[in-house]
């Protein structure tokens, strides 16, 4: 089908034919990104590139622009790289209002590759920012500075250094006039400054006293609703004015002042993730003036703006107090971010209604709490949890026929930022966390129960693996009912949940609870692909028991039991445990590890020769330089013949190994 519709671009076919066909390839470009890109690119392209020449036909010459537009705006550099030398020919033979977005676009898209056409295209687009702005006409005017500013980011620093000074004094020229308020040289003006400052980078540092104020006035502008006294006499025609509904009143908004508001918030963003720590005199006006916009109602994207910011604004802040770039006082500018930030995010995430911008928050907040450590007070920690377990425990399920496939993937990726999020949340809040456990344990119960899904029973499990290991006497308390689910968990069909209840098990091991791991270790299909990461969690945990309750054990046997599914293969974090827990008990001679007359040194040595066939998958570096050293020793010790003996009774690929470490 696509291909038929592009071959009807030919010159032979009428003109509305062409046209539907321009405007379907538009369509594809935009709807089946990047997938049309890379199917059909040489058909397209060139393609594209004829109709450009129709002067015959001015609308199928227009057409063909944007449908160039949208195709090429989710290309790749390899894919334009053939086509670039002929477009921007061609684009340069008329260049004007849409042109100069596809000659952006083009720019954008190639990257580093357009540079070879710098010095041939800017000298034109000087001229018509210079010209548009003698004439005062401010469309051209922003179209030419929105195409020079995405052909600077495309190019970097190094090429636009002869141009820079020209092009940022028309800025502040522009800057001080009084633009009027459907100005579009208001919008590009602020993503000018931005563009320019992530193409600069810290050499941005002499413009932040003319663009970062104006960004932050534009960010702060009001006047974007407007109340009429007769509803019904307002005309939407133009699109100046938009309604909205905010529960049951209807405003409208004023669409130019809020577009200005949405792209200083972003300049503002883009700038502190280019500069970092060099905005430091400005972080804390950044933040004040974004902080407010996580619950900003009338627009999605500056609410989605502003969390993407909180992380990187406190980032900022550490690292230009680490670097001394800020005054400190009793309470220093990063801390005070901190105890303005988490909390701001906490209440967003409470009150945020857009999966997608949920995940952001949570995001966001995840990574605010690693930098900050614990800042919420009872009332915020008591909200935070509210709302992490009403997004665990109401998931739409996968059989609801009303939701639809692009509704699921959002609340997936919620569900697993939320999961995520408390993990990192209970670790960084431990000293003030424990009395929200009685709170928190019935839920992780909760999603344990049988009609629950695999993933949610699996992400219960994992959960209370976070909370034991933070505070393992308080999750011990609630043996009498957690071992049960453990336990019957450990019969789960589902290997995964299988994998996470050992696991859980084994954190239990500090305490004495050594129940059930036998049978999964020996279960009749323990070894099968399906099964293995549970068999391997479980041997480890069995280790992790032998440390901590020897005494209370048949050791040697449970020893032997342990050192014969040696060495775990498949699940590597384990594995990486249990041989350095196998390597210190050699290290210390262990006599029951050893056995009678060390008849189980054949086994260990045979293990450390599989350990070392695998490389560094299995042992980290320490463990393994240990490992050769003891076998060194062992082999020193032995009498020649029994070595050689010994050696001859392994497999050719592992003795081979062995004798490699060992003479190296």
């Amino acid at each position: 089908m696509a291909g038929r519709i592009i071959r009807s671009v030919k010159e032979d076919m009428h003109p509305c034919v062409r046209l539907t066909a321009l405007y379907t390839i538009k369509q594809f470009s935009k709807n089946l990104k990047p997938e049309f890109q890379d199917q059909y690119r040489d058909q397209v392209l060139p393609a594209l590139t004829k109709a450009m020449d129709d002067f015959n036909y001015p609308r199928v010459q227009v057409q063909a622009y944007s449908a160039l537009f949208e195709f090429t705006s989710n290309c790749t550099p390899s894919i334009l790289n053939p086509y670039l030398k002929e477009i921007v020919t061609k684009l340069l033979k008329e260049l004007r209002g849409e042109t100069l977005k596809v000659l952006s676009a083009v720019a954008y898209s190639s990257q580093d590759q357009f540079a070879e056409y710098y010095s041939i295209v800017m000298p034109y687009l000087k001229v018509i920012m210079m010209t548009a702005k003698k004439e005062l006409d401010h469309n051209l005017l922003a179209n030419s500075v929105d195409c020079i500013t995405m052909v600077w980011m495309a190019v970097g620093k190094e090429k636009i250094r002869d141009d820079t000074d020209m092009v940022v004094k028309m800025l502040i020229s522009l800057q001080r006039s009084e633009l009027e308020a459907n100005d579009p040289m208001r919008c590009q003006l602020l993503q000018a400054w931005a563009r320019l400052g992530k193409c600069l980078g810290k050499e941005f540092k002499p413009y932040m006293s003319v663009s970062i104020p104006r960004l932050l006035r534009s960010a702060k502008i009001g006047s974007y609703v407007l109340i009429p006294e007769n509803p019904d006499n307002v005309d939407e025609s133009d699109g100046s004015i938009r309604a909205l509904i905010l529960g049951e009143r209807k405003i409208w908004i004023k669409t130019k002042v809020l577009e200005e508001k949405v792209a200083a918030c972003k300049g503002l963003y883009l700038l502190a993730d280019e500069l970092k720590e060099g905005l430091s005199v400005w972080i804390e006006e950044v933040a004040q003036t974004l902080v407010p916009f996580l619950n900003f109602q009338l627009n999605e994207e500056i609410r989605r703006v502003a969390a993407s910011a909180m992380p990187v604004l406190l980032k900022s802040s550490k690292e230009a107090k680490q670097k001394g770039n800020l005054e400190l006082s009793d309470e220093s500018p990063f801390e005070k971010l901190c105890s303005d930030v988490l909390p701001a995010l906490v209440k967003a995430l409470s009150k945020e209604s857009l999966p997608e911008i949920a995940a952001i928050i949570l995001d966001s907040l995840e990574e605010c709490m690693k930098m900050s450590g614990p800042v919420l007070d009872e009332d915020q920690t008591d909200l935070f949890l509210k709302k992490i377990m009403n997004v665990l425990n109401s998931r739409s399920k996968v059989g609801d026929i009303d939701v639809i496939k692009q509704t699921l993937q959002e609340e997936q990726k919620v569900y697993d930022k939320a999961v995520d999020c408390l993990a990192t949340f209970i670790r960084i809040q431990k000293s003030s966390f424990s009395p929200f456990l009685g709170k928190l344990l019935p839920c992780i119960q909760l999603m344990w129960e049988k009609d629950k899904i695999a993933k949610e029973r699996r992400t219960g499990l994992r959960i209370f693996c976070d909370v034991a290991k933070q505070f393992p006497e308080e999750a011990f308390r609630q043996y009498n009912i957690c071992l049960l689910f453990l336990f019957e968990a450990c019969k789960d069909e589902n290997p995964e949940v299988l994998e996470v209840a050992v696991q859980a098990i084994g954190i239990f091991a500090e305490f004495g609870a050594f129940y059930a791991l036998k049978a999964v270790i020996d279960h009749p299909k323990a070894l099968q692909i399906e099964y293995v990461m549970a068999h391997d969690a479980a041997v480890s945990a069995l280790g992790k028991f032998l440390q901590f309750h020897r005494e209370k054990l048949n050791a040697a046997q449970f020893l032997k039991t342990w050192l014969r599914h040696l060495p775990l293969e498949n699940n590597l974090n384990e594995a990486k445990v249990a041989h350095h827990q196998l390597c210190s008990l050699v290290e210390v001679s262990d006599v029951e590890l050893l056995g009678p007359k060390k008849k189980n040194l054949h086994k260990i040595v045979t293990v450390y020769a599989e350990i070392l066939w695998a490389g560094k998958k299995l042992a980290t570096e320490e463990t393994v330089s240990q490992m050769i050293k003891q076998l060194e020793l062992y082999r020193r010790r032995s009498i020649l013949s029994t070595w050689r003996s010994f050696m001859l009774s392994m497999e050719n690929h592992l003795r081979r190994k062995l004798e490699s470490k060992l003479s190296s």
